[in-house]
């Protein structure tokens, strides 16, 4: 018994004294920084208010500190930048953010977009922190800013959206219908390319890739091209394989027949095909109903 008693108080006094070596780590006010709290932000056009940008203060506690801001288009010029006064107004007063001692640890930069009702794409800016007074900069001291047009024709059109999606089964081994969402999106270069996240039904393993689209003038009908990339899972790669429903061959591509703001509809067999041509998934009479903006 005394033996025991012995050893519970060794190991009681060793884990106390373990416990009191430890030093508990300080934020010293001389490591305090400033960065954005994300690299980039995105603003619709037609907000109709202001957009707060945060700036955060990582520090122990509030400090007296400041950092100074820049707008930066360098990287946009000739291309998609963005204008002060045409595409959005810049509300702060002063080009220095200031923060207090035991005061906030977050400060704003206040974006107004400017709803110009014509289709000029989106644009951007980029917001550099600089000078900082009392404090380092962060990583994140760079944010990027884009303002979406939401003028865009085919927004207009009410092609670009969230569409829900039920297709039947091209093989006779395989139960159907398939069910699974697809989101329509704009591409940033060409007016009359869209992105569909999933035209295929799920394949274990896959998250595929987007399938772009190319949308007719008068906005009727939307081209698939077969072939495109849909990623990969380990060492199988996978593509986008289009089959005749009239024939059950191979075409180029796929007629998407389009009902502005309503749906869109795929009579052919789009299908997920391996590299060494066997078909793993896919569905034909493809109808995508319209369920968000």
């Amino acid at each position: 018994m005394k033996i025991s008693k012995f050893i519970y108080a060794a190991v009681v006094g060793g884990v106390l004294a373990s416990c009191q070596s430890v030093d508990t780590p300080m934020f010293s006010d001389k490591d305090a920084f400033v960065a954005f709290d994300s690299k980039s932000t995105s603003i619709a056009e037609n907000a109709a208010r202001e957009v707060k940008i945060p700036i955060s203060l990582v520090a122990s506690k509030g400090l007296d500190v400041s950092v100074g801001f820049e707008i930066d288009t360098t990287a946009y010029a000739g291309k998609n930048a963005a204008k002060e006064g045409v595409n959005y107004r810049l509300k702060n007063t002063s080009n220095t953010l200031s923060f207090t001692d035991g005061g906030e640890m977050v400060a704003y930069l206040s974006i107004e977009p400017i709803d110009n009702g014509t289709y000029d794409g989106d644009v951007c800016f980029d917001i550099k922190l600089s000078a900082p007074e009392g404090c380092n900069l962060g990583a994140n001291y760079t944010t990027t800013v884009t303002i979406s047009d939401d003028d865009h024709p085919l927004a207009a059109a009410g092609i670009l959206g969230t569409y829900n999606v039920v297709g039947q089964t091209p093989f006779s081994n395989v139960p159907g219908p398939f069910y699974w969402t697809c989101v329509v999106s704009k591409d940033n270069d060409y007016v009359n390319r869209v992105w569909f996240t999933q035209v295929t039904p799920d394949l274990q393993g896959l998250t595929p890739k987007p399938v772009m689209g190319t949308v007719s003038d008068d906005f009727n009908t939307i081209t698939i091209q077969s072939g495109q990339s849909l990623g990969t899972v380990g060492s199988y790669v996978f593509s986008l394989n289009i089959l005749s429903m009239s024939s059950g061959q191979p075409v180029s591509s796929a007629s998407a027949s389009v009902v502005p703001g309503t749906s869109i509809n795929i009579s052919e067999a789009c299908c997920i095909s391996e590299a060494n041509g066997d078909l793993y998934a896919g569905a034909h009479t493809i109808e995508m109903t319209k369920v968000q903006e």
